[in-house]
């Protein structure tokens, strides 16, 4: 996947260098060319100094045909604008803006914007959003270290019993839908393609988890 980042400060380059790190193509864009000293020297991505509001700019960070774009730059105008037209304008699927305002965050939702606060976990919410879009959490406990996600129950799976999805200490399923009714499974239960299962989830295991709803049992 190719991630275009718009704003090169803490969460910017602390996001460029997890995409980079786990193998992803990485243009990160930022007015201020002194801001590239925040990357490693291992980053392999593009810097790209310029304003991301300008089309030549994104088009150096090779916007079209990008898997994802984040906006995370000091102006909440500016991650507004930027998400919506990487989404409309160059029809990139997954769009992310955080907003240092949270009264505007409503702004963003009456666009159909996926717009984050500024907080403290910007960075591993980004991550999931981008890298688990099937799995963002209804529900975060503590410091985000337990998640509540749901998910439908994929064709492969039918016919496995709840036990085989518990994971301990990792995953466990908590509740099953099916038909229109909820129950509380026991380890004995055979899902069904189609269930929608409600996990609790060890955020380090959302990889997992993904890998086992994705086709890949693991």
């Amino acid at each position: 996947m190719h991630v275009v980042i718009i704003g090169c400060g803490r969460t910017g380059s602390a996001l460029a260098t997890r995409f980079d790190s786990e193998g992803d193509t990485v243009a990160i864009v930022d007015r201020d060319g002194r801001s590239r000293q925040r990357l490693p020297g291992t980053f392999r991505g593009a810097f790209v100094e310029g304003d991301g509001l300008h089309r030549p700019v994104l088009e150096s960070a090779r916007i079209e045909g990008a898997g994802a774009l984040v906006a995370v730059s000091s102006s909440d105008s500016c991650n507004i604008v930027v998400t919506r037209v990487a989404r409309d304008v160059f029809r990139v699927p997954r769009v992310v803006g955080r907003l240092d305002d949270p009264g505007r965050v409503p702004l963003g939702s009456d666009l159909g914007l996926p717009m984050i606060a500024s907080v403290r976990t910007t960075v591993d919410r980004v991550h999931r959003m981008l890298r688990h879009s099937r799995l963002e959490p209804e529900r975060t406990f503590g410091n985000g270290e337990s998640l509540l996600v749901r998910s439908p129950i994929p064709d492969y799976l039918a016919g496995r019993r709840v036990a085989e999805l518990d994971v301990p200490g990792e995953i466990q399923v908590v509740e099953v839908s099916r038909g229109g009714h909820s129950s509380i499974p026991g380890t004995a239960m055979a899902l069904q393609a189609g269930d929608m299962v409600t996990f609790v989830v060890a955020a380090s295991a959302l990889g997992r988890l993904r890998s086992f709803l994705g086709g890949r049992w693991q």
